[in-house]
């Protein structure tokens, strides 16, 4: 309407207020009576262009929903899945200004700010069908995924033991805010030439419960690093965010017998993490951690691996995540389940094969 109708939008204001709502519960088979509202547009309320454009102008250019699913029904009470978020934030630009914070993996399956103090290994068995493929067993069309809570059928399962391997942080001392990618780099030995790291970010909650957070994943023979801006993204890489090359003239068999770094990037997040809370960090084979879609063509192609990850002084295999002092978190945690396409599940405390 602004830029190329050159109109304010308050002229469709009254249609799209009418039939939006309609649409959306609709095409996303909310249960009957789960009404939805939009929440009140500044900009619509403006009766001239010029009015309408600078107020949209004068908007932050980032805006971060926190905790969707959690959030009030505008109007109307709590229902858990609802697409409202608890809190928001905005931001200027993008990216938020944040400060990289590593945790390492260690002994017994912990997560520490320092590289452990001795040399250890954990190994597990990369399985690409060790659990089911998908995380969810209900349909990808309206209701179900795309419903509230009460519509949900998540299957979100731990690998069994040996088939994974888990590191838990110390419960965090405050409210902890993450906006942006990350990275999990592992000191990684394979038995094959070749094979697929998928890592998994979870939050491990006060109340006992562990609520699935991002992804990352890499084939071992592509973590050649991008050290400019001449990648596929074309941007410069950073700490925060790594890019593989992705070239094949840099595919890099894993060797016979010797630990390699490996960089698993990690997709965006933008995640509060409460006072009290443990990350968690998770790594196996692809599979079981997204709910309608898997990896087909997996390696080692049709068999399994023997992998080992290392940790210590020489080999500081760590979580790094992008922390940004400039939100607050001003809720508690939401209910679980609730937040749409986080599923949450009774924690379990797991036990690495090795240290």
């Amino acid at each position: 309407d602004i830029y190329v109708a050159h109109k304010p939008p308050k002229e469709r204001a009254p249609v799209v207020d009418g039939v939006a709502p309609e649409i959306y519960s609709a095409a996303l088979g909310l249960p009957k009576g789960d009404e939805v509202t939009l929440p009140p547009d500044p900009i619509q309320e403006q009766k001239s262009f010029s009015k309408a454009k600078k107020e949209f102008e004068a908007l932050p250019e980032v805006r971060v929903l926190f905790d969707n699913g959690a959030g009030p029904t505008p109007g109307k009470s709590n229902t858990p899945g609802n697409p409202y978020p608890a809190f928001e934030e905005t931001f200027p630009e993008w990216p938020i200004p944040a400060k990289a914070r590593s945790w390492f993996l260690g002994p017994e399956g912990t997560l520490s700010d320092e590289p452990a103090a001795a040399e250890g290994v954990d190994s597990y068995t990369s399985d690409a069908n060790a659990t089911g493929l998908t995380d969810y067993t209900g349909g990808a069309g309206p209701g179900g995924l795309w419903g509230d809570a009460s519509q949900w059928d998540w299957n979100w399962v731990a690998p069994p033991e040996g088939d994974s391997v888990s590191y838990v942080s110390a419960p965090l001392t405050e409210d902890t805010t993450v906006i942006g990618g990350g990275a999990v780099t592992v000191w990684v030995k394979s038995s094959t030439p070749n094979v697929d790291l998928q890592a998994t970010v979870s939050e491990v909650r006060g109340d006992g419960n562990e609520t699935f957070v991002q992804n990352g994943w890499i084939r071992a023979d592509e973590r050649k690093l991008a050290t400019s801006s001449e990648n596929m993204f074309k941007q410069a890489p950073t700490e925060l965010q790594p890019i593989p090359t992705f070239l094949k003239s840099d595919l890099q068999a894993m060797p016979a017998d010797e630990f390699v770094p490996v960089t698993i990037p990690l997709y965006f997040e933008g995640h509060a993490y409460r006072a009290g809370t443990h990350i968690r960090v998770s790594i196996a084979a692809p599979n079981g951690t997204q709910p309608v879609w898997s990896f087909s063509q997996t390696q080692p192609e049709g068999e399994t691996a023997n992998v080992s990850i290392g940790f210590g002084p020489t080999m500081p295999s760590s979580l790094t995540l992008p922390i940004t002092s400039e939100a607050t978190v001003p809720t508690g945690l939401p209910p679980c389940p609730s937040l749409r396409n986080e599923p949450c599940r009774p924690y379990q405390a797991f036990v690495n094969n090795g240290s």
